[in-house]
């Protein structure tokens, strides 16, 4: 997906608009391509940590990492606490919308 301009500029959109944004595992790659890791914190699997570091971003050992609307995991072991911080994060959106 990150080598599809459109998918980029869709993620690159919804991030830079402050739209939530967020990925697991090897979805870093798409973040670091979108520019969304860029002076944030981030996780993702072992194997992306350079790229993330590369792209900008300061990489974090942790099940979960919320760093503004990004917010990122490890792996599939790491998806509770993922959907946890992506719930919290939709209800604190919803509260100061209004909706």
């Amino acid at each position: 997906m990150r080598l599809s301009k459109p998918m980029v500029d869709l993620v690159r959109g919804a991030y830079e608009s402050g739209k939530l944004t967020a990925a697991i595992c090897h979805g870093g790659w798409m973040l670091a391509s979108a520019g969304a890791v860029r002076g944030r914190r981030a996780t993702g699997y072992l194997p992306i940590r350079d790229d993330v570091v590369n792209a900008g971003g300061e990489w974090v050992d942790a099940e979960v990492v919320c760093d503004g609307n990004v917010i990122t995991s490890r792996t599939p072991e790491d998806l509770p606490a993922f959907a946890r911080e992506i719930v919290k994060y939709l209800e604190r959106a919803s509260v100061s919308s209004g909706i």
